[in-house]
């Protein structure tokens, strides 16, 4: 079911700039129990998205009411993505200098579940952009090629490197790692997404005394993380089995984390 601009319906007019240009940004939630879990956290980091490249925000009542009916027909567990797109405009790069804006609200069954997370490494690097790091905007070619390296060497995930042989995250995914009794998770300042779970973690981290925080990891130093697991807003915090065709050992850090992350708002964590 989609909802655009509050309507149903399916197809977008091919005017429409985030279309042609990616010229906007979306979020993606988890419905779990006939709800929207962290759906602050997403609006207030879509809202700062918007503020941050000038795209118009249709106002949280309204993505609220548009959430609301979606909701109300749903099942109870799912995922709903949200789209805000600059709307129509013509031919060229520049934006219209009244852009009214188009909103996209759909839902979707959730990706299963699995046991095992190999992760691989991509060859694909991400471009550093510090006017676009950290924001979820549609964009997402880097990710579209390095998915589909990842899915053509049989891995769950793929971990993606910039420019400076840094891990920055994975494609559709934020990281943590275990290094030296620290759980650390790579910065984000020319490229990656600033995830709704990785903030979340990062708060609950410090608020219950997990040493850690940011830290750079270079591809050549991946054997020496001892632990790691990948995070979401749909999926939650997964542990990686198998990095680069290593096995890791049991999470034991991971399940510490767990209790407090479902106090902290993520209820839907096993």
């Amino acid at each position: 079911m989609m909802l655009i601009d509050g309507q149903p319906g399916t197809s977008l007019p091919a005017a429409d700039r985030g279309l042609n240009y990616g010229d906007g940004l979306f979020e993606t939630m988890r419905v779990h129990a006939g709800r929207v879990w962290l759906l602050e956290r997403h609006l207030a980091r879509l809202r700062a998205g918007c503020e941050r490249i000038g795209l118009p925000y249709p106002g949280t009542e309204i993505l609220a009411q548009d959430i609301h009916r979606l909701l109300a027909a749903a099942p109870e567990e799912g995922v709903l993505r949200l789209v805000l797109t600059r709307g129509d405009g013509g031919r060229g790069y520049a934006p219209p200098a009244s852009a009214r804006g188009r909103r996209i609200v759909s839902l979707h069954g959730l990706p299963p579940p699995t046991d095992r997370l190999a992760v691989g490494l991509c060859r694909m690097r991400l471009g550093s952009s510090t006017a676009l790091a950290g924001l979820k905007h549609l964009g997402r070619l880097e990710q579209v090629l390095a998915a589909g390296e990842a899915a053509a060497a049989g891995w769950d995930e793929g971990l993606v490197l910039d420019q400076d042989d840094c891990v920055v995250e994975a494609t559709r995914h934020n990281l943590f790692y275990l290094r030296r009794g620290r759980i650390l998770t790579p910065p984000i300042r020319g490229a990656g997404v600033a995830g709704v779970m990785r903030a979340l973690l990062l708060e609950t981290m410090e608020q219950h005394g997990f040493a850690g925080g940011e830290s750079s990891l270079r591809y050549d130093e991946l054997d020496e993380v001892e632990e790691m697991f990948l995070c979401n807003a749909v999926t939650g915090v997964r542990a990686v089995t198998s990095l680069a065709g290593r096995d890791l050992a049991p999470a034991l850090v991971l399940p510490q984390l767990r209790e407090p992350l479902k106090e902290a708002g993520a209820a839907w964590l096993a």
